[in-house]
């Protein structure tokens, strides 16, 4: 397992250039995000799927559970946007969380269905910066407020990043509504 700036675990080497709140974190850098953590993309990986271990075992901590998917692929897209029908699907879901707030059923549900018929898309050129903010800010939340506030500003930090593709998504919202 990564060590993790979570503070029930010890000891804490990770963070991202904009979390540092203490001495420079030793690791590498991910790939994907940033963040410096043992073991690079594999680590942060790891922070992830620790993450989803605490909204399975803990269903309050899982109300956000699809923004947290789309925002960490978002900010992974290497692995987890490669194809233009991945990143549509993160996109729109990231986009529906931020801008649809109370609709995220029914529009993914839509959009599933759309992405199920394989319309022809071509995947514009991703930002280099990709947010902020990481899964570690996730992580380190030790209560749900905390937790709430942390995706929350994790997955704006993420949408506003992606800003130059806005247009994009919403159009492909927009093919479903």
């Amino acid at each position: 397992m990564a060590k993790t700036s979570d503070r029930r675990r010890r000891p804490t080497t990770a963070t991202a250039p904009s979390e540092a709140s203490g001495p420079p974190a030793r690791g590498t850098p991910c790939s994907g995000c940033g963040l410096v953590v043992e073991g690079g993309v594999e680590g942060c990986q790891a922070l992830f799927d620790d993450e989803s271990a605490r909204e399975y075992a803990d269903i309050r901590f899982a109300a956000r559970r699809r923004m947290i998917v789309d925002t960490y692929c978002l900010q992974h897209p290497e692995r987890y946007c490669a194809s233009a029908k991945s990143l549509a699907a993160h996109l729109t879901g990231l986009c529906i969380a931020i801008e649809h707030r109370g609709r995220e059923e029914g529009l993914n549900a839509a959009i599933q269905r759309w992405l199920d018929r394989r319309p022809e898309l071509e995947k514009p050129p991703l930002p280099k910066a990709r947010g902020p903010l990481t899964i570690a800010a996730v992580r380190a939340a030790t209560d749900l407020v905390d937790h709430r506030a942390a995706v929350d500003g994790w997955a704006r930090g993420t949408w506003d990043a992606y800003a130059a593709l806005h247009p994009i998504a919403r159009a492909w919202v927009a093919r479903v509504t």
